[in-house]
């Protein structure tokens, strides 16, 4: 209430404080003295919504390397089962498989976002180890995409938690209300 009132003075020690009282807000649920600053309140809004326009990109940045990597496996597995030599069409379908688990991840991360990102980066990471198990030099193959797929997993993850735990709170504070 009082960072978006016309009567708020700030405090050195206190902050946002009451210009009439010159105190932190001692009110329960309403001011009798408080009156809308219209441009502050305006402000706050375009804050909140810049804030969650970020978040919202965070987590598609996340959602988005999952269909990457999809694809990158699609695309992997035609070139394994149609034009390398002494590869068959096994090689093609287990590339297939794995990029259908992403596209699953990816789905879901619009819904539950939190867990599908972490899940779809354990995957990513159990995929690369297993290539490193069976030849080492993988580590290093397409370390550029490697990093940028982890990197945007990683930041979506981070974000998907502070949303999950926020919305978690709101929920509760709803509940407590009643």
């Amino acid at each position: 209430f009082c960072t978006v009132c016309t009567n708020r003075t700030f405090n050195t020690k206190y902050g946002v404080v009451c210009r009439l009282t010159h105190e932190v807000a001692a009110f329960e649920n309403s001011c009798p003295d408080y009156i809308e600053d219209e441009k502050e309140v305006r402000i706050e809004g375009q804050k909140v919504e810049t804030e969650i326009s970020e978040k919202k990109t965070t987590i598609n940045k996340g959602r988005n390397a999952l269909f990457i990597v999809a694809g990158l496996y699609v695309i992997v597995g035609i070139v394994e089962g149609f034009f390398i030599e002494g590869h068959d069409i096994l090689y093609a379908i287990i590339d297939w498989f794995a990029a259908a688990v992403f596209v699953g991840f990816g789905v879901w991360a619009f819904y539950r976002p939190y867990l599908a990102l972490i899940f779809g980066l354990s995957f990513y990471g159990l995929l690369i180890l297993l290539l490193f198990a069976v030849d080492p030099t993988t580590i290093f193959n397409g370390i550029i995409w490697k990093v940028f797929i982890i990197y945007a997993l990683v930041s979506g993850i981070k974000t998907a938690k502070t949303e999950e735990v926020n919305r978690k709170r709101v929920s509760d504070d709803i509940l407590d209300q009643l």
